[in-house]
């Protein structure tokens, strides 16, 4: 996966770093990097000039990529991830009780949401079960989700952030989910939670 698929142009690449993700490709090639863990890779960038640690973990995603050593949407760090947000023409207080009513809470967590205070657990109909770790009133939350057959619990976070007058951006992002698979189904369930959300602004 290139850098240009990934949301950042080549262009802007060479702009930060000098040179373009196939060009950095072929300077780890020769130093033997499709060997290397991580770490290693992003130590050998370092060696190579690149002075932003933002860009050579970047840098260094997209090499393993390319080496099919590492799928999309997946990270280092989180596992599998997803990432997925809309602007809605709403104003972010109005967006935040969108989200927690009964109805928001249905569209985007599955199921009736436990007691919103840090430490609440709660087990949906479907046996999916988790724990709230933030809860931040009028910003945003964080929790764990933990479907049935999931080996570990992954982590969810939900955020509104005000975008110009009378518009809010809602943004749900998950990390540590099982694969490639879970990651598509959790970004069609989020859309699928986005357009509910946006069909009940749009109903006023």
């Amino acid at each position: 996966m290139s850098q240009e698929r990934a949301g950042i142009s080549d262009d802007a690449v060479r702009a930060a770093t000098g040179r373009t993700p196939a060009e950095w490709e072929a300077q780890l090639d020769a130093r033997g990097a499709a060997d290397l863990l991580h770490k290693q890779i992003v130590a050998q960038l370092q060696e190579l000039g690149v002075e932003r640690g933002w860009w050579r973990q970047m840098l260094t995603v997209d090499y393993e990529r390319r080496k099919g050593k590492r799928a999309l949407g997946q990270t280092a760090a989180t596992g599998f991830e997803i990432g997925v947000r809309r602007t809605l023409q709403i104003p972010a207080d109005d967006a935040w009780q969108l989200l927690m009513s009964p109805e928001g809470v249905g569209a985007w967590l599955g199921g009736k949401g436990p007691r919103w205070e840090k430490g609440e657990t709660y087990t949906l109909k479907d046996g999916s079960a988790g724990e709230v770790r933030v809860f931040k009133p009028g910003s945003h939350l964080r929790m764990t989700v933990q479907p049935e057959g999931w080996p570990r619990a992954s982590t969810l976070q939900v955020r509104v952030m005000p975008s110009g007058e009378e518009k809010t951006v809602i943004s749900f992002h998950q990390e540590h989910l099982p694969g490639a698979a879970e990651r598509e189904e959790r970004r069609k369930f989020f859309e699928a939670a986005l357009d509910a959300l946006q069909k009940r602004v749009k109903m006023g």
